[in-house]
Formats: structure tokens, sequence, C-alpha cells
């Protein structure tokens, strides 16, 4: 667990104090929103979908999230984690790999969607 936690901590608390998080942030900021997420999230997501939770939960502690935006972003990669391992499995198992890639980030894309929209 350590070997992607505490690099992408500091991985991710460097970009920060750099600027260029900022930067990656507004590339990633219309997408985002629509889950209701900062652009800096970005990072986090794509760490969890490639890596895993742990991977993700450090890329997301450093930008000091609050719990709307924790919470979407849990359910989001509760949908879609570790998918290139878990859709190689499924597919040596026989199903579509291609079709539950799809669903599952599409789905996450809508549940995280749908909790933004309904959060009071």
């Amino acid at each position: 667990m350590i070997i992607y936690t505490f690099p992408l901590y500091i991985l991710v608390d460097i970009l920060k104090q750099s600027g260029l998080l900022a930067k990656i942030g507004l590339i990633c900021s219309p997408i985002m929103k629509l889950i209701g997420l900062p652009g800096e999230a970005a990072i986090g997501i794509i760490s969890g979908m490639t890596l895993n939770m742990y991977a993700a939960i450090a890329a997301l502690v450093p930008l000091h999230l609050n719990t709307k935006e924790m919470t979407i972003a849990g359910l989001f990669l509760g949908l879609a984690h570790n998918l290139f391992i878990e859709t190689a499995v499924l597919s040596r198992a026989g199903a579509n790999g291609v079709l539950i890639l799809f669903v599952r980030i599409v789905g996450a894309l809508i549940a995280a969607g749908v909790l933004n929209l309904v959060w009071i």
C-alpha cells in the first residue's frame, strides 16, 4: 500500500506547490465539473481508474476536497476502479471486456453526475 500512497501523495503535493496542478486542473475542469469535482481531482480519478483505490486516496487527500466532493469521487471510483486488471480478469472469464469497461465508466459518470445534482 505504501508503494502507491506515499509517492503519489508527494507527487500531488509537489504539483500543487509548483502550480502545475492548477494548470492540469484548468484543462480537466470542463469534464470534472459535470460530476461536481474540481479539475485537480482528475489526477485522483485517473489514479484510481488505472491503479487502485489506495492510489486515488493518496492523490485526492492533498487536494483537501470537501465532504460532497470526496463522496462523489468515492462513488465514481467505487464503480470504475482498477479498470485494466479487472477488465482483463473479466475478459479472461468470458465477459465482453469492452462492454464491461464501457458500462463501468459510463455508469460511474452517470452515478457521480446524479449525486452531484441531488446533493443539497
